[in-house]
């Protein structure tokens, strides 16, 4: 073998080696950047579906809030109607028996609270007749006088000490809380 040929092959070994080690760097080069690719791409996506999340969650609660806001306009509504359905049936029954039953109910005891006949009723000018024919047959002295209300009557003891307040305006709103629940059970 002549010099010549013993380079030519220790040259052909050394660019095999180089092959061998060439693609061997090539591939950890790639295999690093797919890595690293993959790693930002992983925390991107990551992110995204944090930030996903969070406005799914969003999302849902203020679903939520929205509906639970509908609710209770819904609730509040039905009350509203069911107030309006009893000042109607009032208005309704207004100078039947029962009616005249109720007020002459209320008077009594508004009187037997302020402990004295001599007293100033209120009542709705539309209940004035019935409510002077009451006082003249419970024996009441004193003045029966008109205001702005629904139903009902006010009653007070001559000084102004003592008032008892039967309208029906604040019948109604002691009775809310147990509207309010009578009416969300037969909702249920």
């Amino acid at each position: 073998m002549s010099l010549f040929e013993d380079l030519i092959r220790a040259k052909i070994a050394e660019l095999e080696e180089l092959k061998k080690n060439l693609l061997v760097d090539i591939e950890t080069r790639i295999r690093r950047e797919a890595y690293a690719l993959l790693n930002k791409f992983t925390g991107q996506i990551t992110s995204v579906e944090s930030e996903v999340t969070l406005e799914r969650e969003r999302i849902i609660y203020e679903a939520l809030v929205n509906s639970r806001r509908k609710i209770a306009e819904t609730y509040e509504n039905l009350l509203k109607d069911l107030i309006d359905a009893v000042y109607s049936e009032i208005d309704k029954i207004r100078g039947t028996e029962r009616y005249v039953k109720f007020l002459t109910f209320l008077i009594q005891n508004a009187i037997n609270y302020i402990q004295s006949r001599d007293v100033i009723i209120y009542t709705s000018p539309k209940d004035r007749g019935v409510v002077e024919a009451i006082a003249r047959s419970l024996g009441i002295t004193g003045l029966i006088s008109e205001r702005d209300m629904r139903g009902g009557v006010v009653v007070t003891s001559r000084d102004g000490g003592v008032t008892v307040d039967y309208s029906l305006e604040t019948i109604v709103a002691n009775k809310l809380e147990e509207l309010k629940h009578l009416l969300y059970l037969g909702i249920q």
